[in-house]
């Protein structure tokens, strides 16, 4: 038997039946408050503030229901159990209206009321840990965590705020790298939707024939591999935000639907008859110049006035040059902690290197370079021989490929493949990475790799 389980306010007119509640919560090891009156109950509740409550439906004076609504003013998250024995649909809907975690008719045995004050108790205390790490998420992407000591950025930064408690639709541009989805999630955990859910979606990174029942859901029989209903994203960020990143790669069969549901506020899984209601704020993200795909006709211009309500332009790191010491001392910290290893001091030559390094890849390319920096710097020194070769003016493959290339006879096609590799190995693989430093979308780079013929 557990000799802290908590406390328990039991409201009960009749003394015989309270008294006989607590005798079986002081058995089961919870801690007892006897009430018996609705307002006894308060005055217990505003000094001890319990972890529970069991309440009589009717009672004299203040009843059940009344309490409860007291009771949500007072303390919103307190579990409130209601007993009666004069259960009826009605009174058992009201009770659930006004928060009721549930409603038990009498005669009840102790084993069902013990079970139910205990996932009671449980619920609570997932809901209080949802809360808790909900407010360490808010902290950790705040606009406290965002580095702009540049004024271009720290405008950005005064105008996400000015925005950020408004449900209007924000579109984020700026290069690859330069830290969109950040700046999207500070949006959403600074406004009043923090408790809700954000759902992000990279558009570029869903096959087409997929992102529809992704975006949408689909009701069951749909399609052939239907065999029971999903719900879609937009239904997962119900009160939420949820976050369009490349919205430049949507297809344009897909951006009018889009259009509608933003206009309608409703959503109609596929295969569906009826539509739902949505409440979500719509955030996009792009490095495509969104004019000229309208003017090519691959982006809707009535889309974009929708999504772009707010448009936030994020510089690149290349014209922040005051904020790469910031975050290079950030992500030491942060690679450090993550590799188990002391902070190393960073030597000057090494971070005038990272300071005139044009950083293609922008924030994200600075990070990777600091954490492969960090794990391979000795005697708590990061210094030049540390850094990429690229990043410290050292790296000679490029120029002896290219010699080797202009020797061969190679062709413009063949060098292309060649270059294209090269960087996909300098950065390790990284896709979103290479793109950047090859100045392309990844959509233009995965079809470039599709391309590629494999080497002998």
């Amino acid at each position: 038997m557990n000799p802290n389980q908590g406390s328990v306010v039991v409201v009960d007119d009749d003394r015989e039946m309270a008294d006989l509640l607590c005798d079986v919560l002081r058995q089961a090891g919870y801690k007892p408050l006897s009430a018996n009156s609705g307002s006894e109950a308060l005055e217990i509740v505003k000094r001890e503030i319990p972890d529970a409550l069991i309440s009589d439906l009717r009672m004299s004076g203040m009843n059940g229901h009344q309490l409860q609504g007291e009771l949500k003013r007072l303390i919103p998250d307190l579990p409130v159990i209601v007993i009666t024995a004069f259960g009826s649909i009605q009174s058992a809907v009201d009770a659930m209206k006004l928060g009721a975690f549930d409603y038990i008719t009498k005669p009840f045995g102790n084993d069902q009321l013990l079970l139910v004050l205990s996932r009671a108790l449980e619920n609570r205390r997932l809901r209080q840990e949802i809360k808790r790490l909900r407010g360490e998420l808010a902290r950790s992407y705040g606009l406290t965590n965002i580095i702009a000591a540049n004024q271009s950025m720290a405008a950005v930064l005064d105008r996400l705020e000015q925005v950020a408690d408004s449900s209007a639709s924000v579109l984020i541009i700026g290069e690859s790298g330069t830290g969109k989805d950040l700046l999207a999630r500070a949006l959403h955990f600074e406004s009043r939707r923090r408790d809700a859910p954000f759902v992000p979606i990279n558009c570029a990174a869903i096959p087409e024939n997929l992102i529809e029942s992704e975006l949408f859901g689909y009701a069951r029989g749909a399609f052939t591999d239907a065999r029971q209903s999903k719900m879609g994203l937009f239904q997962a960020a119900a009160d939420g935000t949820l976050f369009l990143d490349e919205i430049g790669d949507m297809p344009l069969s897909l951006q009018a639907k889009l259009l509608r549901i933003i206009e309608d506020k409703k959503v109609r899984p596929l295969g569906a008859t009826e539509e739902i209601p949505i409440d979500v704020r719509i955030v996009a993200a792009t490095n495509m110049d969104l004019q000229n795909a309208i003017a090519e006709k691959k982006f809707r211009s009535d889309l974009y006035y929708r999504l772009a309500t707010f448009t936030l332009s994020v510089p690149p790191l290349r014209e922040r040059p005051e904020d790469i010491k910031l975050l290079v001392k950030q992500f030491v910290l942060r690679a450090s902690a993550e590799a188990g290893k002391s902070v190393p001091e960073i030597e000057p030559d090494a971070m005038a290197c990272l300071i005139r390094y044009r950083w293609p890849g922008n924030v994200r390319e600075l990070q990777n370079a600091i954490q492969s920096s960090v794990i391979l710097c000795r005697e708590n020194r990061l210094t030049i021989e540390d850094l990429p070769p690229r990043i410290a003016g050292t790296d000679k493959s490029i120029g002896n490929d290219i010699n080797q290339a202009v020797a061969q006879r190679c062709s413009l096609e063949e060098w292309d493949r060649r270059y294209v590799r090269m960087v996909l190995a300098s950065v390790n693989g990284n896709k979103t990475e290479a793109a950047a430093i090859l100045q392309i979308d990844r959509k233009t780079l995965y079809r470039k790799l599709e391309e590629l013929e494999p080497e002998e």
